[in-house]
């Protein structure tokens, strides 16, 4: 091992040498006197007796992604040594798995355009300003994309470079720990994104580590090819070790309370569900997120997840918004068939960053061309921010993610209308390209399309957290209306009793003439939220306001129903 100090590894700086000793299949060294910041290189001599060198791939902190493959003079690239002490933790307590609200978001573009920031990529401190703007909201949790060193300084961080250390240009790992606690103290939990399915050849801690070179090398031979190259050896128990001390981290040294796998399809179930055991044993508070797609219940009964990803949420419900069969798609994804519990099922309706973001200057997946496949804000979809019926549509979309069984998870963005042409071409994307610049646009955060939309989606979650039964694993159908594309179902939980109406089409009823079953549920009701209030950008009247229906000898209840709408009521 060599040791110099910082800030970047130079050829002609004095370097230490100390020997490392071997213990079973691992090799280590313990050296003393050294001091928080110095940086240091692993030699190894190859099978053809060449000496190379390589930076640490449990390193927690390295100068860049520009990893050394060779004695190269001009890769300044080195591990750090960071500090050991334990950080002054705030108290905090994961949530309970259904109680998670989930808001997603890239550290990189959620700050730096049209705001104090004002730089191209935003750091952890950056994000952390930002806190306040996302509780406010009413969520709980921050999920953010992959954190890891990934090549060069702006990605949306699906290459992994070196997986134990923060990426250099969002800051130090006492920067990330920071983030984390000032999240828990404002009632953010944090979830991380981890890619464990593949990682870039040209720029991977791992790839070709000690000079074999045969398909990777040793933590690579063998592995699952994927749709990105040869994915990591999971068949070996050294690479599954490797992971599964990679998400300790995450728990142990930066207190996640979950984490989202990337593309588990992509990984040997059976490899993956031995580290996940360990995990799920060793952290069970802990809430552990598979983008299992197409989600399938074996990622959860018997791959030990906690929960999947639910794409056809966002998909299907793009295409009912659409008018395409609008009643049987939303009917498609509104329960939780062949999982145990509702929060088994991560659903995000307006969309997640992969629905949204685009990476081939709006043409990702022929988007240009075929509407169905492109990457746009659901807004931009379904007509623009400028388009009131589109705005209606996605205040909708939201309102039926919080009613309906499942966690509920949105994009950044999409809670002010973050759409052309602020956004160029509607899409998200980590900066500039061809189409402009695509980062989060605080300019428009707070304009009025941007604060009806906030409104809307602070509503919908104070609604979620006042009713348990809309965090209960309950539902039932009880109105079905093909005629005006409605549909309504009630969550219970013991004396809370919530009825969700949906209205997919273009009617509107007013003086109170639409009548809803609600299951034979008898009572007076009152109605807790109406997509189409003024407030949120519909009409003065468009709801139930001091209306508190009772159930008639007919089993219906008479309302207002807006069209494209989401009324909610609780039994009083």
């Amino acid at each position: 091992m060599l040791i110099q100090d910082e800030p970047y590894w130079e050829q002609a700086d004095l370097t230490a040498e100390h020997a490392l000793e071997r213990r079973g299949d691992y090799w280590s060294a313990t050296v003393s006197g050294v001091r928080v910041g110095q940086l240091y290189r692993f030699q190894i001599t190859s099978a053809n007796g060449s000496i190379i060198e390589r930076i640490d791939p449990a390193s927690r902190d390295v100068v860049s992604s520009s990893l050394t493959r060779t004695g190269d003079p001009h890769n300044h690239n080195g591990s750090i040594v960071v500090n050991s002490e334990s950080f002054p933790w705030a108290p905090f307590a994961t949530p309970r798995f259904e109680n998670f609200l989930i808001y997603q978001l890239h550290v990189g573009s959620f700050a730096g355009r049209g705001d104090d920031v004002d730089k191209p990529v935003a750091s952890f401190r950056d994000v952390e300003s930002k806190l306040s703007y996302i509780r406010d909201m009413g969520f709980n949790c921050i999920q953010l994309l992959p954190i890891h060193e990934f090549a060069m300084d702006r990605s949306w961080g699906y290459n992994p470079a070196s997986f134990f250390a923060p990426e250099s240009a969002y800051g130090l790992p006492s920067d990330l720990m920071h983030l984390v606690d000032t999240a828990h103290q404002n009632g953010l939990a944090v979830i991380f994104d981890v890619v464990y399915n593949h990682a870039g050849p040209g720029d991977n801690v791992l790839w070709e580590f000690d000079g074999y070179n045969q398909e990777g090398g040793i933590y690579f031979e063998g592995g699952q090819m994927t749709h990105w190259g040869r994915g990591p050896a999971w068949w070996k128990q050294e690479v599954q070790d490797f992971f599964y001390q990679n998400a300790r981290m995450f728990f142990e040294d930066y207190g996640a309370d979950g984490l989202r796998f990337d593309v588990t399809t992509q990984i040997n179930g059976e490899h993956l569900r031995r580290v996940i055991d360990r995990l799920r044993r060793d952290f069970p508070s802990k809430y552990l997120i598979a983008e299992h797609l197409p989600d399938n219940p074996w990622i959860v009964r018997h791959g030990g997840f906690c929960a999947t990803w639910d794409a056809d949420s966002h998909h299907q419900c793009q295409r009912a918004l659409d008018g395409q069969e609008p009643q049987r798609k939303v009917l498609s994804f509104l329960g939780w068939d062949g999982y145990d519990s509702a929060w088994n099922l991560v659903k995000y309706t307006l969309g997640s960053h992969d629905d949204i973001g685009d990476q081939d200057n709006g043409n990702a997946e022929d988007g240009l061309t075929n509407w169905d496949s492109r990457h746009r804000y659901l807004v931009d979809q379904l007509g623009g921010r400028d388009d009131w019926r589109a705005r209606s549509k996605c205040r909708l979309a939201w309102a039926l993610n919080v009613t309906m069984p499942g966690t509920p998870m949105l994009f950044m963005g999409s809670e002010c209308h973050m759409a052309s042409p602020h956004v160029a071409w509607g899409y998200w994307h980590d900066g500039p390209d061809a189409r402009g610049d695509h980062r989060f646009q605080w300019g428009i955060a707070g304009d009025s399309q941007g604060s009806e939309m906030r409104r809307l989606v602070g509503a919908c979650n104070a609604v979620r957290w006042q009713n348990p039964a809309l965090r209960a694993d309950s539902l039932s159908i009880t109105h079905v209306d093909d005629t005006n594309q409605v549909l309504a179902f009630v969550r219970e939980l013991y004396d809370n009793v919530v009825l969700v109406v949906v209205n997919l089409g273009d009617r509107n009823f007013g003086d109170h003439s639409y009548g809803v079953r609600n299951g034979g549920r008898n009572g007076q009701w009152m109605q807790v939220l109406c997509s189409q209030d003024a407030a949120f950008g519909g009409w003065d009247g468009a709801g139930n306001a001091y209306y508190q229906p009772w159930t008639w000898s007919d089993g219906h209840l008479y309302i207002n129903l807006p069209k494209w709408s989401v009324v909610v009521f609780r039994r009083i």
